[in-house]
């Protein structure tokens, strides 16, 4: 059984190829095959464990996530987790990953996508709140998908944001990235991610004509009490964009936009997005936003992908 660490997953797959895969998932996967238990939810305190199986075609597997959202004010990453890899027929264990980087690489594809179908073609401005591992995760999809020049980032701790500053010099010296207040990203960002696991709003409002043509990806919030998004964001936008209708149920952005009146028919998901492109194409001029929540089939085909780059 191969045992993969984090590094090692990074040198086989890039953000690329793990939106690719996604997007190949839903075009030409055996959708029949496809069977995702509801996850485990259970709750210690402020941390959340989650047991997350799936079954897709050959495959069947398992990751187990820790969720501790004090663990940045320790210098410690918020999200801990293991992948298990096994053959579906025979339940053979054939991998086990350090699923951080899984994590990482499927929510920022998930965020990556939703900019492909709804951002306007020449994004090239991103700004970030929340400098962890998605909020670096989502720069690289940004990428991936648009030319993106700039990068306003916001975190309420300054060395956070030097950190991060530090960490995209790195791995893309050719982008501009700068400190913004949030007022100042927003108005400045064609792309606006929200990555962080706060309880209420990180976005201040804007008025609809500096909304428009921007696009809002939300990927921290995933339980009931957490909301990134502020409730006015789902009442200027025409449609509501979801990686999964879990998330009308798990996180409060959505579950507070329902309460508020957001109509189940101006909500589409990422399978929406994927196999009816072209009927979406209007909304690349247009205010939009998409919040996920992440599904445990994400983390299979993108660990079906590491097993099969793997292999060759």
């Amino acid at each position: 059984m191969h045992q993969l660490t984090n590094e090692k997953i990074n040198e086989l797959i890039s953000m690329s190829d793990v939106i690719k895969a996604i997007e190949d998932f839903y075009i030409n996967g055996d959708q029949e095959s496809v069977h995702v238990p509801e996850r485990m939810h259970e709750e210690d305190g402020d941390n959340t464990i989650l047991l997350m199986p799936s079954f897709f075609e050959g495959y069947y597997g398992t990751k187990l996530v820790g969720v501790a959202p004090n663990n940045p004010n320790l210098g410690k990453d918020t999200i801990n987790a293991l992948m298990l890899l096994s053959k579906r027929e025979t339940m053979e264990p054939v991998a086990l990953m350090d699923a951080q980087g899984i994590t990482a690489l499927r929510t920022g594809a998930l965020g990556g996508i939703s900019m492909k179908y709804l951002s306007r073609e020449d994004s090239s401005t991103v700004g970030i709140i929340g400098t962890g591992v998605q909020g670096f995760s989502h720069l690289q999809a940004a990428c991936a998908v648009r030319p993106i020049k700039k990068v306003y980032v916001y975190s309420r701790k300054r060395e956070n944001v030097d950190r991060y500053i530090e960490k995209v010099n790195k791995h893309f010296p050719e982008l501009e990235v700068t400190f913004a207040e949030t007022e100042d990203l927003m108005k400045q960002s064609d792309i606006i991610v929200t990555a962080t696991s706060s309880k209420t709003s990180v976005l201040p409002e804007l008025s609809e004509e500096e909304l428009a043509g921007k696009h809002i990806v939300g990927c921290g919030s995933f339980r009931p009490f957490m909301q990134e998004i502020p409730d006015y964001v789902f009442d200027r936008a025409e449609h509501a964009y979801v990686d999964t209708l879990t998330a009308l149920k798990e996180c409060g952005d959505m579950i507070s936009a329902k309460e508020n009146g957001l109509k189940d028919e101006h909500i589409f998901t990422l399978e929406d997005l994927i196999k009816g492109g072209e009927r979406f194409a209007s909304e690349k001029e247009a205010f939009t936003v998409f919040k996920s929540v992440g599904m445990a089939i994400y983390d299979l085909v993108t660990a079906i992908l590491i097993y099969k780059k793997l292999e060759k």
